[in-house]
């Protein structure tokens, strides 16, 4: 399964449009520079997203992330400390339990 690249949005203090994306199977993945936060609309059925955590700390592999997010609740996620959470090419990696129709974005702020 195929996973999805999320282009980053960046806030503003004077406002900006929230484009929501559509994910399907397989996963996405997102740049990070330690600002980033993951917006989630779960319409349907409860959703556990895992968030990968390919740092470690002395030597030692650091747990992976799960975020449960409730049927019709909408959250904000983050931010990724980059030691944490970045894979080699600077991206979070979110995998979901099961096949996500919800919508989800990612906001720099």
């Amino acid at each position: 399964m195929a996973v999805t690249a999320l282009a980053v949005q960046q806030a503003a203090r004077t406002g900006a449009l929230l484009t929501k994306s559509t994910v399907t199977t397989g996963g996405f993945t997102f740049p990070n520079d330690g600002h980033t936060l993951l917006i989630v609309q779960n319409d349907s059925g409860a959703l556990a997203l895992v968030f990968d955590t390919p740092g470690t700390v002395d030597g030692l592999a650091i747990a992976q992330r799960t975020v449960t997010v409730a049927t019709l609740e909408q959250w904000v996620i983050g931010p990724f400390p980059t030691a944490i959470y970045n894979n080699a090419q600077d991206l979070v990696t979110v995998t979901p339990d099961k096949g996500l129709t919800s919508a989800v974005a990612v906001v720099r702020v």
